[in-house]
Formats: C-alpha cells, sequence, structure tokens
C-alpha cells in the first residue's frame, strides 16, 4: 500500500447512483415448475453460492468500511492535509495521496475505525506504527506522520511513484541479472538494517518493495511485521503472503520462524524475477503449500539463467531454515562478481536498458561496493527500536483510537531510540538470572561516573596528597588480541586470562572460558535487560553451535598470528566486550565490568579502571602497571615506562569517555 502511480484516476460514483434501480422496460419471467430433486440440487447451488459470496464480501469488507476521506483532512495539531488522487486498495487498508499545506505529496494508508473491532486489532495496527515510525533507512519506506479523524486512523508515508516490483515484473515479464543484482543489494541492505533491530518483516514480496523518485527500492508495508524479544526467540502465527511464505511458517506451533524467512522470501523474489514468475505459484494455495513443504520446483528450461543465480538461489531455497545463508552472507556469493550497473534507470519499468553485459569487472565491482554502502552494509550496529509501552495501546480520549503518544505533537520525544535496558520510569534495568548477577555494570552510568570522577581528579591534581583517599589497585583484566570482522560476524577477542569472546553484530555477546567446559552467553532481551547464561561447550543448545565454531576458529587464528598485549593473569573474573569505538588514533573498548581500554595507534595501551580513580599502562614490550590516576596526574607521567604525551592521552580518553556519557553534547 505504500506504492503509488501519478495515472489513476479519482473515485467516481457508479452508473450515476443508479446502480441498483430496475429498468421499467423489463417483463418479470414467470418461474417453471421443477422436480423436488432438481429443486434441492439447485437449492444446494444457492447455498453453496451464498457461502462463496459470504466468504468473498467478508474478506473485502475491511477495506471497503474505508470511507473515502475528506477534502481537508484536519490533524489535532492544526495541521492540515488535502486529500489527492485514490491510489490503491488492499485487504485492510486505502491509500489516497494527501498534500501539506507547501504542497509537498504524501501517501496515505487509511484504515477504517470500523474495521478495528477488538483489542487484538487495535494492538496489531498500533505495532505496525511503532515499528515502522522507529525505522530509518535509504531502503525503507519513509514513515511521515499517524493522525485520525472519526472514521479513519491515517498512516503517512512517503510516496513512491515509480510502481513496485511486482508492476515491473508483469511488465517486463523477466528482469535481466545485472538489474536483479543491483535490486537483491538493496533489498539485503534493507533487510540487514531490520534484523539488526530484530524486526522480521514476515511480508516480503515484489508488490511490497516501491520504487522511489530517484529509482532506488523502498520495502513498504510492515503490517505483518514483528519484533523479536531475543535473536533466539521464535513467532508462531502462519501469516505471509502464499507464494512467499516458508516453510518453517507452515508448521505454526510446531515449529515457529524467525530471521530466516525474511531470507527465504529473498530467494523466492529472485526467482520470480529472473524466471518470470514464484517458484512455487499455482492455481490452489494447498497444492503451493505442499510444493513448499517439499522445496518442489525447477528452473525453466526456456528461461535460462547463470548457474551462479542457480546455486544462490538453491542455499536461499533450503528447506532447513538454519542451512540458508545469513544475511551477511548473501552479498558474498559469486553471483555477484557479475556484471553489476551503477543505478537502476527509469527505462528499466518498460524496457531492458543497453550494454548492462559489457560493463567490466572493475566498473562492476566499483558500482557494487557503491551499492553497498549506499545501503548501509557497513553501517555500524545501531540502537534496538523503541519499545512498545503499555500507555500505548489505551487512548486517552473516548472517540480516539491513537494513543496521545502516537499523536503528532508528542512525536518527537516518545519516539526517540531508547535503549533496551531502559524500563517505563525512566531507570536503567539490568535483569540476571543467575549467579552471574553483577558481571555487567550499567555503560551509561559509569560513562557517566567515570568521566565526572577524572573530571575531579584532573581538578584536585594540586591539592596534598595525603588529603585525597587512594583505590586500590591491581592490574585489570584486558583485551589481549581482537580482530574486527563486523562485516560478517562481528568482533572476537581474546582476554589476558585467555577467555575468548565474540561481541556479535546483534549485540549479544559469547564468552568461552579457558581451560573449562563451559560458555557464557550474554543476550539483551528489549523487555527484561540483560541476561547472562551459562552453558555446557560438550552440550550447547543447538541454535549456538555455529557461533562457537566461529568462536573457535577464531581462536586459532588469533593464536596463530596475534601477539599478546600482556602476559596472562591468573583471574577468575569474567568479562565481556560490550561496545567498541575506532578512531583514526585508537580503538576504545568498554567492558561489562565498568573498564575502558584505549589502544593507541603507537602501540601503548592505557585501562582506566575502578570508574576513573585507577589507571593501567601497558607498554609495547608488554611491561604492565597500575597506579591511582591521581598519582599520575600528579607526577605527569608514569614511574616505571614513559608514556609519550601520557597527559594528553589521559586528556583524550576523558574526552572520549564524555561523548559517550553526554551523546547528545
Amino acid at each position: 500500500m505504500s506504492a503509488v502511480r501519478h495515472n489513476l484516476q479519482p473515485l467516481q460514483p457508479l452508473n450515476n447512483g443508479t446502480l441498483n434501480a430496475r429498468s421499467n422496460n423489463v417483463t418479470p419471467i414467470k418461474p417453471i415448475r421443477r422436480s423436488k430433486e432438481h429443486q434441492l440440487d439447485e437449492l444446494e447451488e444457492q447455498q453453496q453460492h451464498q457461502q462463496q459470496q459470504k466468504a468473498k464480501k467478508k474478506k473485502e469488507k475491511l477495506s471497503a468500511l474505508c470511507k473515502t476521506p475528506p477534502s481537508i483532512v484536519r490533524t489535532r495539531n492544526g495541521r492540515d492535509y488535502r486529500r489527492g488522487l485514490f491510489l490503491g486498495e488492499g485487504g485492510f487498508a486505502r491509500c489516497f495521496q494527501m498534500k501539506d499545506s507547501s504542497g509537498k505529496i504524501y501517501a496515505a494508508k487509511t484504515v477504517a475505525k470500523a474495521s478495528i473491532k477488538n483489542e487484538k486489532t487495535k494492538t496489531k495496527l498500533l505495532s505496525e506504527i511503532k515499528i515502522h515510525k522507529s525505522l530509518k533507512h535509504s531502503n525503507i519506506v519513509n514513515f511521515i506522520d499517524c493522525f485520525e479523524d472519526d472514521v479513519n486512523v491515517y498512516i503517512l508515508l512517503e510516496i513512491c511513484p515509480n510502481q513496485s516490483l511486482m508492476e515491473l515484473l508483469k511488465t517486463r515479464k523477466r528482469v535481466s541479472e545485472p538489474e536483479v543484482r543491483y535490486f537483491m543489494v538493496q533489498i539485503v541492505g534493507a533487510i540487514k538494517y531490520l534484523h539488526s533491530r530484530r524486526v522480521i518483516h514476515r511480508d516480503l514480496k515484489l508488490g511490497n518493495i516501491f520504487f522511489d523518485p530517484e529509482m532506488n527500492l523502498k520495502i513498504g508495508d510492515f503490517g505483518l511485521a514483528s519484533v523479536l524479544p531475543s535473536t533466539d526467540s521464535r513467532k508462531y502465527t502462519i501469516c505471509g503472503t502464499p507464494n512467499y511464505i516458508a516453510p518453517e511458517v507452515l508448521g505454526g506451533k510446531q515449529t515457529g520462524h524467525s530471521f530466516e524467512v525474511d531470507i527465504w522470501a529473498i530467494g523466492i523474489m529472485m526467482y520470480a524475477l529472473l524466471c518470470g514468475k514464484p517458484p512455487f505459484q499455482a492455481k490452489d494455495v494447498q497444492v503451493i503449500y505442499e510444493r513448499i513443504k517439499k522445496t518442489d520446483y525447477n528452473f525453466p528450461i526456456d528461461k535460462p539463467i547463470s548457474n551462479e543465480a542457480k546455486h544462490l538461489i538453491k542455499k536461499l531455497l533450503t528447506l532447513n531454515p538454519l542451512e540458508r545463508p545469513t544475511i551477511n552472507e548473501i552479498l558474498e556469493f559469486d553471483w555477484f562478481k557479475g556484471p553489476f550497473p551503477d543505478k537502476t534507470n527509469i527505462i528499466s519499468l518498460t524496457n531492458t536498458p543497453e550494454n548492462l553485459s559489457s560493463i567490466s569487472k572493475a566498473q562492476s565491482s566499483i558500482n557494487f561496493n557503491n551499492t553497498k554502502i549506499n545501503a548501509g552494509i557497513y553501517t555500524p550496529k545501531i540502537k534496538n527500536p523503541v519499545e512498545i509501552l503499555r500507555s500505548d495501546l489505551h487512548s486517552e480520549q473516548p472517540k480516539t483510537l491513537l494513543p496521545q503518544s502516537l499523536s503528532p505533537g508528542d512525536t518527537r520525544n516518545k519516539y526517540q531510540e531508547i535503549d533496551p535496558t531502559t524500563m517505563n520510569n525512566g531507570k536503567k534495568r539490568v535483569n540476571f538470572n543467575n549467579k552471574y548477577s553483577n558481571l555487567i555494570k550499567n555503560l551509561d552510568q559509569v560513562c557517566y561516573e567515570t568521566y565526572h570522577n577524572i573530571r575531579r581528579l584532573d581538578y584536585s591534581k594540586f591539592d596534598r596528597l595525603e588529603t585525597i583517599e587512594l583505590p586500590s589497585c591491581e592490574n585489570p583484566t584486558l583485551i589481549s588480541k581482537w580482530v574486527d570482522y563486523s562485516n560478517k560476524y562481528g568482533f572476537l577477542y581474546q582476554l589476558n586470562n585467555d577467555d575468548i569472546g565474540v561481541l556479535f553484530n546483534d549485540d549479544n555477546s559469547i564468552l568461552k572460558l579457558h581451560n573449562q567446559d563451559k560458555f557464557l552467553e550474554l543476550i539483551i532481551n528489549e523487555n527484561e535487560g540483560w541476561t547472562c547464561i551459562e552453558n555446557s561447550i560438550s552440550h550447547p543448545p543447538s541454535q549456538t553451535k555455529r557461533q562457537l565454531e566461529i568462536v573457535d576458529f577464531f581462536a586459532k587464528y588469533m593464536n596463530s598470528n596475534l601477539s599478546k598485549v600482556s602476559e596472562n593473569e591468573e583471574k577468575s573474573e569474567e568479562i565481556f566486550l560490550r561496545r567498541y569505538t575506532r578512531t583514526s588514533d585508537y580503538i576504545m573498548f568498554e567492558m561489562t565490568n565498568g573498564n575502558f581500554q584505549f589502544n593507541f595507534k603507537d602501540h601503548h595501551k592505557i585501562c582506566i579502571s575502578k570508574l576513573g580513580l585507577a589507571i593501567t599502562h601497558i607498554s609495547p614490550n608488554r611491561l604492565t602497571e597500575t597506579h591511582p590516576l591521581i598519582l599520575i596526574l600528579k607526577q605527569g607521567n608514569f614511574p616505571s615506562s614513559e608514556v609519550p604525551d601520557c597527559l594528553n592521552k589521559i586528556s583524550i580518553i576523558k574526552d572520549a569517555i564524555k561523548r559517550k556519557a553526554f551523546p547528545e553534547v
């Protein structure tokens, strides 16, 4: 419903309002007598027809309930929109153009309040609004606003005037491989963004992917989207469009489904664009489902495609969801090494552009990388979506459906992205369900306290030493080796106590403990905060086997290729890397125990611990010493090993922590 066409006409009254009027020159026909048996047969046929009509009417009823909006729609904040062309209709909503006072045109997805008959339907609509409102990506239809009048709810979206991929395919019949490569990168970029926020779209199809004015693809329609509370949780509702439904969705509560359903849909769309129709298409929906369950499809001989394309499609349409490539692995397939255009032209809506196959390998590589950058493939991990508050499900006024929290007047503050450990009262929550309850400290609070302590000690460095309480100092646990592989898996590191950890791209972590048959999982849950779970290496949960393989692979790599930052520490402390920041001058590690480690480009390392009261230096030859920070500030350097620009490095550290404590400054 997000796509629109400029050439559609406004709704016109049917038959001048006389659709049900009887013509005066019609003579009634006298009924013919029929046998009782014939009458029973006819009655049965009539009943079947009535049931079919009733079912059809029920299916069409929800969108039909949507009344044509008035010519001017007035919002509660005084902003008016002028209704324009009727753009299209789906099962639950109708879409119209809306123009604001400046003349800018939007698409308004319009839902009839009469169709929202229970709390479940209401919650579903509000969930769609909240999910879509929290998204901001170059390949996702931009959410503008939401408002309501007495009869309709309006979801205002950016307008995509150049049709959808479905309409392109209907016109073109088949699409060239270079064009589909370009489409797939933009789609993968958007899906990677959604999955990084733990959003599953669940209705990815050609008809829900639209072209904006510059012919960039935009994913829309989040009516079936859902947020997973954690990466290993699952959904069980059977939903989606038949041709695109993944086999595990059809399993319902027996199997459950997760992010892999979107990977499956990417495979369906790729096949459809290259071959002209979806792989499991049939007239009977049950036949489609049976074919899906058996992955019963083939590549038509009369519509040849490359072996590399077939190989990728087969992988994407693997029956076992865990065997499908991850969203980060898709673009590594050889198929993407073929001719690759720099953009999609308007001519693609009707014809195949010329000279696509003659794009050189070097130019294709440049175009491929530029498209990945524009699609956010290399964008660092961002925060998770806003949580759906209980207050969002209750309106404050009797006639309103949308709560005040969704109205334009409160939008700016209500929908700022929030840390998933934030409770409704604004306080931070850390939830551990076992003996590791003290493992992680609140990052924001640690940054705040550490910065203020460093700042206070900097002002106190001229005070008499005996007036200052000195902390006890011991060498902290440090990151000794690391590999940044966030373009595929995440950030891998080894501590100087030989524990191996991975901070995965979804923000969850694994820590494999040295010389022990156990590992720890640090899992983020939007509703419950952080949870640490202890598991056995010899009997790991099935969903973590692949992650442990990654840990083992990089453990061998780091032990073979990288030198240690410092010697082994006999510590039983179990800590995770919570966040890292790379600049041209240093890499900053923020640990779950509140320590900050800075590896400077001159190979000197400094760690701030005890909330800024203690400082550790690790020299290039791995000499480690820890002292109260106030002593180093007074002396200007470390006593045992000279640190180049020591006070300047401490100033850089203070400013870096300040930026974390006050991100808006």
